[in-house]
């Protein structure tokens, strides 16, 4: 075993069999302190590093206090062991080390190796008989912060507000032309409170009835016109309404509980629509007209609408009365946008030859409260209802 592989051998042992303390690099700059010095272990006679020439023995790095190596490190050191190393030789090696960018400063130290003689050619040359171990301190750069990530919602869809559509197609893309799917889920869990009379009938107040309806929406559009300047963006489309209960509509006559969904309790409602849309500095505001059956809706939502009831209020010996005589619905509605997924906003809905010309108003105003909870009010000649209902929906666009 040669004399500088003996040499390194002892010295990483008795580091590691050093108290914490004396671990230390003994070669940078002393901190203020009142302790006692630390008598370091000998790593040879130092030499100052301005002399030179030398003869190159071996290369150390110290990393707080101890004895370390990297390849990367290694290769930047320029210098033979066996053959001249100068002090110029040592600045450029330490200049090398700096161009990493891992380390806030080098020290370099040179040390005369005990019982290591220089090789007879340069006896004559060499300043020391003995070969020389450079010793590197390096102060490595402080772990860069990891950045903040911000987590930022993802915008929420404005292809529409609950029911009524609008000419945008959905978050990202809402002004660009082409096509898009919209999802929608909504659903009336009740009715929060309502008055209703109508003539040669008492009035009747309620609270708090169950309606549980469930409207399913898959709204497909093609937006053709975009929003610039003065110029509002138009779309037409068309909707496909799978209407179901959890729970049946009560009557006047019959109230009752039931979860069953069966074929007298669903219905498909569709419509087909065009709607034109303005966004004026956030607000974004629409007008459309649709055509279709979707004018059933409100018979659904109140038992004060339905055939049955209105034959009950109207008296035993009147003429039926049917549900719908006209299809033409116009609709409308402003919305904005508090955050990317915190819209706020009140959509009009209008069903033309419905019995007691009947409009739905639907408010989103949940998420002021951070609820999705929204408020529709139901009008109605006799009377109103005001029922509560969630709403979720989804946007989905064809692949470029």
């Amino acid at each position: 075993m040669g004399v500088r592989t003996a040499t390194l051998l002892a010295l990483t042992a008795a580091l590691a069999a050093a108290p914490a303390a004396a671990q230390i690099n003994p070669y940078l700059p002393p901190a203020a302190s009142t302790a006692p010095a630390i008598v370091p272990i000998s790593l040879g006679t130092q030499l100052s590093p301005a002399g030179g020439p030398w003869v190159l023995g071996e290369v150390l790095f110290f990393q707080n206090g101890q004895v370390t190596s990297d390849y990367t490190w290694s290769d930047k050191v320029h210098g033979t062991p066996g053959q001249l190393y100068t002090s110029g030789d040592l600045q450029s090696d330490v200049q090398s080390l700096m161009s990493l960018g891992a380390f806030e400063r080098v020290a370099p130290a040179v040390y005369a190796i005990p019982n290591d003689p220089v090789p007879p050619q340069f006896s004559s040359i060499a300043v020391s008989s003995d070969q020389i171990r450079v010793v590197f301190t390096v102060v490595p750069k402080p772990a860069p912060k990891a950045p903040v990530v911000k987590l930022v919602p993802p915008p929420s869809a404005v292809s529409g507000l609950i029911l009524t559509p609008t000419a945008f197609r959905g978050a990202g893309e809402h002004n660009t032309p082409g096509l898009g799917l919209d999802i929608n889920a909504a659903y009336f869990i009740g009715r929060l409170y309502g008055k209703n009379s109508y003539p040669d009938s008492p009035s009747k107040t309620n609270y708090i009835d169950r309606i549980g309806l469930w409207l399913l929406t898959a709204d497909g559009k093609m937006q053709i016109q975009s929003d610039a300047g003065w110029r509002p963006a138009v779309a037409v489309g068309g909707q496909a309404t799978m209407m179901f209960r959890d729970s049946p509509q009560p009557t006047v006559t019959t109230p009752g509980v039931s979860v069953k969904v069966d074929a007298k309790s669903t219905k498909v409602l569709t419509d087909g629509y065009i709607v034109a849309s303005k966004d004026w500095r956030g607000v974004r505001a629409s007008l459309g007209l649709m055509q279709g059956n979707f004018g059933d809706l409100p018979t659904n939502l109140s038992e004060f609408l339905t055939p049955e009831a209105l034959r009950f209020y109207k008296g035993p010996a009147s003429v039926p009365v049917a549900d719908v005589t006209s299809r033409t619905m116009p609709f409308g509605s402003v919305f904005y946008m508090l955050k990317p997924d915190y819209p706020v906003g009140v959509e009009y809905i209008k069903f033309n030859g419905a019995f007691g010309k009947p409009t739905l108003i639907d408010f989103k105003l949940g998420r002021l409260l951070h609820l999705n909870f929204d408020v529709a009010l139901l009008k109605f000649d006799g009377g109103y209802d005001v029922l509560g209902l969630f709403q979720f929906r989804y946007n989905h666009f064809p692949r470029r």
